[in-house]
Parts: structure tokens; C-alpha cells; sequence
């Protein structure tokens, strides 16, 4: 069927080597995970709430609850610092301040673009998010969003990453409406998470069930495709040294050096 069919190219080994989990106190949930360039952290959010800041080894530094659930992305806008979760279902962004953990803003997300609904109302919702900054745009870049979908036949809900326009400087309100302004069907089933290469500008996509991690420019082109060693990846993050991090439902992040 469609949906065990893999895209050219074929998977091949991950070229990282495997450091290990650095988690040194239990994380609940982990379903997004980033990488802070000012405060040279990592921030990972779990399904339930749970916002944790923590060392490049994993030592948490603060924790704090947020009053919402279904969160599942985080990514951090490196110009103004705050943080951004996806929430699953609702398919909203919330800002977060860095430096309090408080929600500042939320920003729904137009389901449709040019009038066909690529986020089904009650689907499986978004899972996966990364703030790709741009000099030139007038917010200062955008958003990609993925949308889980387990099923790749015509009529059911696609496997899609968007970009996002929201209006992040040119809009004070507490609560502002995103827009989607491009997007482009993946091949595989179950997007978990995303983040940017900044080195090769570049998204980097994974798949939970498929256990990939995917290279893929913004028209959709797969440049390179891997196999993930462990399961149940919900998050994954890059930071400057050549390090990658990948968050498992387990309550696991594994730290990975490019070999």
C-alpha cells in the first residue's frame, strides 16, 4: 500500500554517532524539543504541559507547568528569544516568554489555504514546528508546521508541512490569526517533528512510526533520507556545535555528534 511506500532517496545509515541519553532527571512526555543560540540551552515541552530549560547535557535548570495540554512542537524565534509550542488539535502557535514561561500570545491558524483544508478540523492535528528566520521578511521569518496524518490515500488527511505567516511584530493583540502561505505534501506517514539547518538551509523532518529523519529543501524535495535508531521520536533539535538531539516519548534525549 501507499503508506509503507518511502520516497526516493532509499534510507540510509544516520551519519551521527550515537552519544547517549543525557536526561539527568525524569522528563514527562517530551513531545518537542529546541535549541536556545542566546541562552546556549536546550528547551524540550511535554504532551501534558510540562516546560523544562536544561544544560547542552541535560541537567534542568527550571521547569514550569503551562496550563494547556496537547503540546506538541516547540521551536524559539533567535531574534526576539521567546519560545513557540504547536498545540495538537486546536492547530494554535502560543508564545512563550523566555525569561518568565508565561503564555504571552496564542495564534490561530487558518485551516485552509487557496480553499482547500489541508488541517482536517478534529484530525490528528499538528505535531511538529521550526521558525525559519528571514532578514527580509517583515516579521522576521516564518513558521513550518507538519500535520500527522497515518493514512496517505486521496481523501484522507495529508501528510503536509506548511509555512506560516503570523504576525509577530506587526500585531500587538493578545490573540492574532496565522496564515498559511505554502505548503508541500510529505511521502510518509506520521510527522513528529521539525527543525531547521541552519548551516544548509535546509527543514529537517522526522517520522515517528517510520523511524526517518528526513532532509527536505522548502519546495518538498527530499534531499536525504535516514533511518532513526530508538522509537517513538516526538522532537528533534540542532544546535551550533554539530550536535543533534532527539526527544522520545519515553522521557529520553538522545544525543547524537556528526561523525
Amino acid at each position: 500500500s501507499k503508506e509503507n511506500q518511502l520516497p526516493s532517496p532509499y534510507p540510509t545509515k544516520l551519519p551521527y554517532r550515537r552519544i547517549g541519553n543525557i536526561c539527568q532527571s525524569r522528563i514527562r512526555e517530551p513531545s518537542g524539543i529546541t535549541y536556545h543560540p542566546k541562552r546556549k540551552s536546550l528547551f524540550v515541552i511535554g504532551d501534558e504541559g510540562h516546560l523544562y530549560e536544561m544544560t547542552m547535557d541535560g541537567k534542568v535548570i527550571r521547569s514550569k507547568r503551562l496550563k494547556r495540554k496537547d503540546l506538541e512542537g516547540l521551536t524559539v524565534n533567535p531574534s526576539n528569544g521567546h519560545l513557540y509550542a504547536v498545540v495538537e488539535g486546536n492547530d494554535t502557535i502560543l508564545e512563550i516568554d523566555q525569561k518568565s514561561l508565561r503564555i504571552i500570545r496564542k495564534f490561530e491558524i487558518n485551516r485552509k489555504f487557496n480553499g482547500q483544508e489541508l488541517l482536517k478540523k478534529r484530525g490528528n492535528g499538528l505535531e511538529a514546528i521550526v521558525f525559519v528566520p528571514d532578514p527580509s521578511h517583515p516579521e522576521g521569518g516564518t513558521f513550518w508546521v507538519g500535520n500527522q496524518s497515518f493514512d496517505l490515500r486521496l481523501g484522507k488527511e495529508p501528510s503536509v508541512v506548511c509555512q506560516i505567516n503570523i504576525p509577530l511584530r506587526s500585531s500587538r493583540k493578545k490573540k492574532a490569526k496565522g496564515k498559511i502561505i505554502r505548503f508541500f505534501f510529505m511521502d510518509t506517514i506520521d510527522i513528529s517533528g521539525l527543525t531547521y539547518d541552519t548551516r544548509r538551509n535546509r527543514l529537517v523532518v522526522i517520522n515517528d512510526k517510520p523511524n526517518l529523519l528526513q532532509e527536505v529543501k522548502y519546495d518538498g524535495q527530499v534531499l536525504h533520507q535516514y533511518q532513526l535508531p530508538g522509537k517513538d521520536q516526538e522532537g528533534v533539535a540542532l544546535d551550533t556545535m554539530g550536535y543533534i538531539y532527539i526527544a522520545q516519548e519515553n522521557g529520553e534525549i538522545i544525543k547524537f555528534k556528526h561523525r
